[in-house]
C-alpha cells in the first residue's frame, strides 16, 4: 500500500517520485469526496511539474463529485486570503514546494479559513489516498498516458477572478503606503522566477518606490536567488545603487531584506522592526507578537525593552497564524522571513511583508542599515544533517545523540545559551539550531551535535 504522510507544509518531495500524477489524483478524489457540489481552488507556483499535477489534481475533484477551480499562477497564501473571505470555497490546493529546489513539488491543503487543515484532516486524508492507491490502483483512470481524464480536467472552472481579487488587496495595501507620503526609495525585488512573479512589480510599484525586478519568471525558480539565496539580491542591490532590495521564495508566502550596502535583513531583524514600529504607533494588538522557538533572543530582550510580549510558538508559520487566531489585528512572524499581518491576511504573504518594509522604511526616513544597527542578536548558527532515506525521528532516538543533545545544551545554557534540535517537516534533515552570548560555545554545540548525527548516517 502507497504510504502518503503530511508534513508542517504538506505533502513534499520530489516531482515524479514521491509526488506523482497519481498522488495528485487522490488527493482530489479524497477532497471531491468530503466536499460533494462544493468549489475546491487549484493553484501552483511555476514549476514545470506544476501544470501536470494541477490538471490531475483537477480531475480527480470533479471524480470526487466536487467543482475545481483553476487559479493558475498565484502565492500559496493568496489562496488562502482568497478562501478566507469567500464562503463558496471549501478547500484550496496549492501545487507547490516553497523554497524547495525545482525538481521538488508538494501539495497543500487548505481550510476554509485560510489556513492549513487541521492534524486529523491530515491523517484522514492520508488513509483515503492510501485506500484509492492500494494494490497498485489509481483514483482516476489512465488515458492516454496522462494520469486522469483530461475531459474531467477541462471540466475545471477559470479561476482568474480570483487572482484578480488577490492583486486588488495587494494593490489596497500599497496604495495605504503610498497615501502616507512621499516614497523616495529604489527598491529591487527578486521574485525567486516564482508564484509571485506576475503581481509584485505592479504591487511595490504602487507604493510609489521605483521598482527594480529581478528574477521575475525567466529561470528556474529557488535556483541561487530568492529568500533562501539572497546573495543574488544583495549584487542587484549594489549594481542598481538601490535604498534596499526584498526578495520572495518560490510560493512567494515568506520575504527578507537586503539594505543598501548588500547585508541581509533576515526575519528576526524585521520581525523587531516591524514590531516597535507596530507598538510606536498604538496599533491595536501592537503589545504582544508571535514567533517560533527559533527567534533569536537578542529579538526577545529588545521587543520587552519596547514594552512588547514575545510570545513563543513551535516552528512553522501554521503555529503562528494559530496564535494569532481570534486576534482582529496583531503580528507574527519567523526567521525565515514568514511575517503574518492578522489585520491582512490569515496567513504570511511575501508580497503584503514587502509592502510593510517599504512602508517601514519610507517612514522612517532613514536607511534600513541604521534601523538595523539598533537590533542586536545573540551569536545563533544553524545547520543541518541530511537523512537519506528519512527517519530523522528515530536518529534522535539514538543514545549516543541522545547524549551529545544534552552535553551541548548543557553547556550552552550554562552561559545562558539554547540549544534545539529537531525533524524538519518538509525535507530528510536533521536540524540544529544554538545561540547564546559566547559565539565560541555555541560553534561547539553545533558541531557536537552534527558530528554525532553525521557518525550515525554513516554507519547505516
Amino acid at each position: 500500500m502507497t504510504s502518503v504522510r503530511f508534513g508542517t507544509d504538506g505533502i513534499r518531495g520530489v516531482a515524479g517520485e514521491t509526488i506523482t500524477a497519481e498522488l495528485a489524483s487522490a488527493l482530489g478524489v479524497a477532497l471531491g469526496s468530503r466536499h460533494p457540489g462544493g468549489n475546491i481552488l487549484v493553484g501552483r507556483d511555476t514549476r514545470e511539474s506544476g501544470v501536470r499535477l494541477s490538471t490531475s489534481l483537477a480531475a480527480g475533484i470533479v471524480a470526487g463529485g466536487a467543482r475545481p477551480i483553476d487559479v493558475g499562477v498565484i502565492p500559496t497564501s493568496g489562496l488562502a486570503i482568497i478562501t478566507a473571505g469567500d464562503p463558496s470555497i471549501a478547500r484550496a490546493v496549492a501545487v507547490t514546494a516553497s523554497h524547495n529546489p525545482a525538481e521538488y513539488n508538494g501539495l497543500k491543503v487548505i481550510g476554509r479559513n485560510g489556513r492549513k487543515i487541521s492534524d486529523e484532516e491530515e491523517r484522514a486524508l492520508e488513509g483515503e489516498i492510501a485506500r484509492y492507491l492500494g494494490e497498485g490502483g489509481t483514483a482516476v483512470p489512465l488515458r492516454n498516458g496522462t494520469h486522469g481524464s483530461q475531459d474531467a480536467a477541462l471540466r475545471a472552472i477559470d479561476g482568474a477572478e480570483h487572482r484578480q481579487r488577490y492583486a486588488h488587496l495587494l494593490a489596497a495595501a500599497a496604495d495605504d503606503v503610498a497615501m502616507g507620503g512621499p516614497v523616495n526609495l529604489r527598491v529591487v525585488v527578486d521574485a525567486a522566477h516564482g508564484a509571485g512573479a506576475p503581481y509584485a512589480l505592479d504591487a511595490l510599484t504602487r507604493t510609489g518606490a521605483v521598482v527594480i525586478p529581478f528574477a521575475m519568471g525567466d529561470g528556474s525558480i529557488n535556483d541561487a536567488v530568492g529568500a533562501t539565496a539572497p546573495a543574488a539580491l544583495s549584487g542587484e542591490v549594489l549594481r542598481n545603487g538601490a535604498d534596499l532590495g526584498v526578495a520572495l521564495d518560490g510560493d512567494a508566502d515568506r520575504c527578507v531584506a537586503v539594505d543598501e550596502r548588500g547585508v541581509v535583513v533576515d526575519g528576526d531583524v524585521l520581525i523587531a522592526l516591524i514590531a516597535r514600529d507596530r507598538r510606536a504607533r498604538r496599533l491595536v494588538g501592537s503589545e504582544r507578537v508571535v514567533a517560533t522557538v527559533l527567534t533569536n533572543s537578542g529579538v526577545e530582550r529588545v521587543l520587552a525593552a519596547a514594552g512588547i510580549l514575545l510570545v513563543r510558538t513551535p516552528v512553522g508559520d501554521r503555529h503562528i497564524a494559530e496564535a494569532l487566531d481570534g486576534f482582529s489585528e496583531g503580528f507574527g512572524g519567523e526567521k525565515s522571513g514568514h511575517l503574518l499581518f492578522a489585520e491582512r491576511a490569515p496567513t504570511g504573504d511575501g508580497l503584503l511583508s514587502a509592502i510593510a518594509i517599504i512602508d517601514l522604511v519610507a517612514r522612517s526616513g532613514r536607511t534600513l542599515s541604521s534601523l538595523a544597527a539598533e537590533i542586536p542578536l545573540d551569536p545563533q548558527i544553524q545547520a543541518a544533517v541530511r537523512i537519506p532515506g528519512g527517519g530523522a525521528e528515530r536518529l534522535l532516538a539514538e543514545p549516543v545523540l541522545a547524549a551529545a543533545i544534552v552535553a551541548a545544551a548543557s553547556t550552552l545554557e550554562a552561559s545562558g545559551g539554547r540549544l534545539i534540535v529537531r525533524a524538519s517537516g518538509t525535507e530528510p534533515l536533521l536540524r540544529v539550531m544554538a545561540e547564546g552570548p559566547d559565539a565560541e560555545l555555541v560553534r561547539g554545540a553545533v558541531g557536537t551535535v552534527t558530528a554525532a548525527a553525521e557518525s550515525l548516517v554513516e554507519r547505516r
